[in-house]
């Protein structure tokens, strides 16, 4: 399989400024720490080098979308104390891109350059949600992370376990600076395949721009809330999303296949609601009780698959991410 670069309709490309880059010598000390100055180990499974490039992807994403967005927040006045703050939030990105890539290089395993990116901010607001998305999206790639190293290399599990400490209140930090909505809305962080959050980062990249061979995995098409969506939509209410409709003839379905949108939220099993087709490319469906804080949305045409890296297999597109609370 090779990637394919999506754009979702959520998103529309604006590139942010270019942004004064943080002198070297100073990330550590603005960040509050460097790498771990521990002995790495002496070799990781396959599997392991697999996940932890995956991450490394995944962390230069965020590490220039916020990189792009700090020259932004100066422009626009924000401030001082939120510039600060995302400042911060900045060099830890750094920090544990550096981690990653520490690890394996010693393993002699190839680590990623950054690609150029794309990101739909053109206002305080939208980067403040957008950041928010980001962060959740990375708290659930760690958890997953952590969870396949526990099986395979669980002597590296503390590691991740660290960072996502960390992503944890950049997390919490911007959900409140961009909803002002407590910063804990759930007892769990929810648990994202590396499929999901793999499709999610690459639809910011710009085509061809990556300078070397990025993580291969499946593509998904993007699955994307109707815009007039709330923004905080709460639980038993209707809700429609849109999709490219020739991804059923693709998969085998057509207009009349029973379709569901699968509901991935903190620790539980997903949860399936039936979509109705509306034609057009557009779905609808009720978000069903039980969910909070920001869950993610698929669709698919199988229903009560438990696994999540199984119902990444079976997604035809997605997923979305709602703001339920």
């Amino acid at each position: 399989m090779h990637i394919t670069i999506l754009t979702p309709l959520l998103f529309l490309p604006f590139i942010l400024a270019a942004p004064t880059p943080i002198p070297e010598d100073q990330i550590a000390l603005l960040a509050g720490g460097d790498a771990p100055n521990g002995p790495p180990p002496a070799n990781i499974s396959s599997s392991a080098i697999k996940g932890f490039t995956g991450a490394n992807f995944l962390e230069n994403m965020e590490e220039a979308f916020f990189k792009q967005g700090l020259q932004n927040l100066s422009a626009w006045d924000m401030p001082e104390r939120i510039i600060e703050i995302v400042s911060k939030v900045h060099a830890q990105e750094q920090i544990h891109v550096r981690t990653i890539e520490n690890l394996l290089t010693h393993v002699g395993a190839p680590t990623l350059k950054p690609c150029q990116y794309l990101f739909p901010v053109t206002t305080p607001a939208q980067f403040l949600s957008l950041a928010n998305i980001i962060t959740t999206a990375g708290l659930g790639a760690v958890i997953n992370l952590a969870s396949s190293l526990a099986t395979t290399d669980p002597t590296l599990v503390p590691g991740p376990a660290s960072i996502l400490a960390i992503e944890a209140r950049h997390d919490a930090f911007f959900r409140t600076a961009a909803l002002a909505f407590v910063p804990n809305p759930t007892p769990f962080d929810t648990r994202l395949p590396a499929v999901w959050v793999l499709n999610l980062a690459n639809a910011f990249v710009v085509p061809g721009s990556c300078p070397q061979t990025a993580p291969i995995f499946p593509s998904i098409p993007p699955l994307s809330l109707c815009p007039d969506t709330a923004s905080i939509t709460g639980t038993n209410v209707p809700i429609t999303f849109t999709f490219d409709a020739g991804i059923l003839s693709k998969n085998g379905s057509t207009a009349q296949t029973p379709l569901f949108i699968a509901w991935v939220n903190q620790d539980n099993l997903p949860v399936y609601t039936p979509a109705t087709y509306q034609g057009a490319g557009d779905v609808q469906t009720i978000i069903p009780p039980g969910l909070a804080g920001m869950a993610f949305a698929a669709l698919t045409a199988e229903d009560g698959v438990v696994d999540l890296d199984a119902l990444a297999a079976v997604t035809l597109a997605g997923p979305a991410p709602v703001q339920i609370s």
